[in-house]
């Protein structure tokens, strides 16, 4: 059996590869960021929607008491 020779890759390839590596690396930070900003707005929307609902509860309620109020 004759044995494979190793390749060793040239300049170029090894300097397009770190490239193409760092391009990545940012790529994956970008997107890190992103998940984070989408997270923090969905964790405020959520927030939002708690707080309207706490209101509308509220209100609802005073109208209950005011109708029953008015009944009496």
């Amino acid at each position: 059996m004759a044995e494979e020779e190793k390749k060793v890759p040239s300049k170029e390839e090894v300097l397009a590869w770190y490239k193409e590596q760092i391009e990545l690396a940012t790529l994956r930070a970008d997107l890190a960021e992103q998940q984070t900003r989408a997270v923090k707005f969905e964790s405020e929307r959520l927030q939002h929607a708690a707080m309207i609902a706490n209101i509308t509860a509220s209100v609802e309620e005073m109208e209950k008491e005011a109708q029953e109020q008015e009944e009496k």
